[in-house]
């Protein structure tokens, strides 16, 4: 691919907007540790978004330095982060778009209730890089803190290691994966995108249960015990959301027996 084909690949975006000051600020830091090594310059700024920006689902519609101030986001969230941090580096990006099975991508960490409100198909969108002439694949969604809670339990989970030299994936069921679309410069129409049912208490529960996960996940054994750990943790977190999840996973129940 020649100097001319990836232009495309370092401009800014609406919501890839890496001229931002704090973006700038933060590129500048790492550049400096790595003035003449675009691998390992690659590699730390890849393994500064996986850890330092928590993993949360819900509300993608944010620029990287949005994302970059509230330190959490979705996988769309860290990997756009990603892709302007690269860019503010002069390392030619571009984005990765999976058209996934919504209810099945998460794995049997998810629980049942839950599914209901994921969509049937969803996106799942990471960072690729332009390294030695190559275009790498690398996915930062999941933080080391939520994989190690979670990772015994869920091979999604597992955490993903990067050295800018191959491509770095979580671990899919590929037959959850639907369609696959790379090298794509921009995705602001995506990232614009209104979400349908990501948003309100459905997101309040999920990004709950997800610290539920972070903080008691490393002593879950089976995940038929998830449910009443959840439930009793809730309590003593939100009692609000406690009581919508014993109605919803109450209803969940009852449907299940009459197969409604």
């Amino acid at each position: 691919m020649t100097e001319h084909n990836l232009t495309e690949y370092l401009l800014e975006t609406e919501y890839c907007d890496f001229n931002n000051h704090a973006i700038q600020s933060l590129a500048n830091t790492f550049k400096k540790r790595y003035p003449n090594d675009q691998k390992k310059l690659a590699e730390a700024l890849f393994y500064w978004v996986r850890d330092s920006i928590h993993y949360r689902v819900g509300l993608w519609n944010k620029t990287a330095s949005q994302t970059l101030a509230e330190r959490y986001g979705s996988c769309t969230n860290k990997a756009n982060l990603l892709v302007a941090l690269f860019r503010a580096c002069n390392i030619p990006s571009a984005y990765c778009v999976l058209k996934v099975k919504g209810r099945e991508f998460f794995g049997k960490i998810t629980l049942p209730e839950f599914k209901d409100s994921i969509s049937e198909v969803s996106v799942h969108i990471f960072a690729q890089a332009y390294i030695s002439g190559r275009w790498l694949k690398c996915d930062p969604s999941t933080d080391v803190y939520l994989s190690d809670k979670t990772s015994h339990i869920n091979d999604q989970s597992t955490l993903v290691d990067w050295d800018a030299d191959s491509d770095a994936l979580l671990k899919l069921d590929q037959a959850h994966i639907l369609e696959e679309k790379s090298l794509l410069s921009n995705i602001d129409h995506l990232i614009s995108k209104k979400p349908k049912t990501g948003k309100g208490l459905i997101v309040d529960m999920g990004n709950l249960y997800i610290s539920f996960l972070r903080d008691q996940g490393k002593s879950i054994r089976d995940m038929k015990d998830v449910r009443p750990l959840f439930k009793k943790w809730l309590k003593s977190n939100s009692l609000k959301h406690h009581y919508v999840y014993s109605v919803s996973s109450l209803w969940h129940d009852i449907k299940g027996i009459l197969k409604i």
